[in-house]
């Protein structure tokens, strides 16, 4: 609603000359804004108090009014009274009405525009809304309890925000890390998980999503239930999962060529089945939560990150050429120093092979036939 007709509709209401369909539109307007209470019924007792017949002598009723525009934090000044008795020369009795009626005027337009500045939105404000904010550190995990009932675990480097109109409409939260979602079926009110290239929508499954910043690739895996996946870049390309399915998308953007026409480079999309492994069956994708650490042909450099996640450790490589090592296996109750001994059999194996050097919660990494010096990943 504009401002114009907000001011049209109260000055309706406060001159008794509203319709019951303006009224329920003033109303409206109220729930939208309910800070528009306070200023509206502050203007409310300022109108009855000028409209009502004062009694004693009128300098007396003048001096009453000011205090209570005082009160208000409505400072209109002194003009001279010559300046509107030029003007208004009919009578004292009018002019000290006049100047009530006038001062009871100003002071509601004063108040109105101070609340319509501070309250109503418009195209250069933006309404901030309060955001609710999770963070799990490396090393760490948490559990949470959504308003609606729905549970979110977060794998170690995590964040997931969502703001106080979380439910009103939708279910919306942010997630930067992984996490594995039960949630609560709800039709009418979809529950969206926003990644940054991939937006998730849901009615009522579980799933896991891993999405950290700096890392290839994007990944959701579906337990039950179903998902659909669209793309920011492009809202009406849309895949539906199934349960056992994981979505994988490379965020690697293509390279444009200078000779070839302008496109929009898109990530790549694949769709695979969620690996289980041991004789338990143990999803791989969702083996985080049971504080397993699972690796297929993973990169030195990527298993590093990994483990940072686990153990809430930071490693610093001397020798990039250790990144041509590719690892598989898993971890789950060993110490950060149990699994790079494990690691460095495997290394012993390739062309490669490392040393370690474990300073407080900092790895030191070094090729172990070449140079030594130590170098920031």
């Amino acid at each position: 609603m504009d401002q114009d007709r907000i001011w049209n509709l109260i000055a309706k209401k406060l001159a008794g000359e509203a319709s019951p369909t303006e009224l329920k539109e003033l109303e409206s307007a109220l729930r939208i804004n309910p800070d528009l209470h306070y200023s509206l019924e502050a203007v409310h007792d300022m109108w009855k108090k000028a409209s009502e017949p004062e009694t004693g002598h009128p300098e007396t009723a003048f001096q009453k009014h000011m205090e209570r525009m005082h009160d208000l934090r409505i400072d209109m000044g002194n003009p001279p009274p010559e300046a509107y008795r030029d003007e208004f020369p009919d009578s004292p009795g009018r002019f000290e009405k006049w100047k009530i009626t006038s001062l009871v005027i100003c002071g509601f337009i004063l108040l109105f525009l101070g609340f319509l500045y501070l309250n109503i939105p418009n195209t250069t404000t933006v309404v901030q809304k309060p955001i609710l904010e999770f963070v799990t550190r490396n090393g760490s995990k948490t559990n949470l309890l959504l308003p609606d009932g729905s549970t979110v675990w977060l794998n170690a480097g995590s964040r997931l925000t969502y703001d106080s109109l979380y439910g009103s409409s939708l279910r919306e939260v942010t997630l930067s890390g992984e996490g594995y979602f039960d949630v609560v079926k709800n039709a009418k009110k979809p529950f969206i998980i926003h990644t940054g290239k991939i937006n998730i929508k849901v009615l009522g499954t579980a799933f896991n999503v891993k999405s950290y910043p700096g890392e290839k690739t994007i990944e959701t895996s579906l337990i039950r239930g179903s998902i659909e996946v669209s793309f920011t870049a492009q809202p009406s390309k849309k895949i539906i999962l199934k349960p056992n399915q994981k979505l994988v998308i490379d965020k690697t953007e293509a390279v444009p060529n200078n000779n070839a026409p302008a496109v929009v480079a898109q990530p790549l999309i694949r769709i695979q089945h969620l690996s289980k492994v041991g004789a338990d069956s143990v999803i791989a994708e969702t083996g985080w939560m049971q504080n397993r650490l699972y690796f297929n042909d993973m990169s030195f450099h990527e298993l590093l990150k990994n483990l940072e996640r686990k153990y809430g450790v930071s490693f610093q490589v001397s020798d990039v050429s250790l990144d041509t090592i590719h690892f598989t296996g898993s971890f789950q109750n060993e110490t950060v120093s149990q699994a790079l001994d494990a690691l460095k059999l495997t290394a012993e194996a390739s062309t490669e092979d490392f040393t370690y050097e474990i300073r407080g919660n900092q790895v030191f990494i070094n090729n172990a036939t070449g140079d030594h010096s130590i170098q920031s990943k």
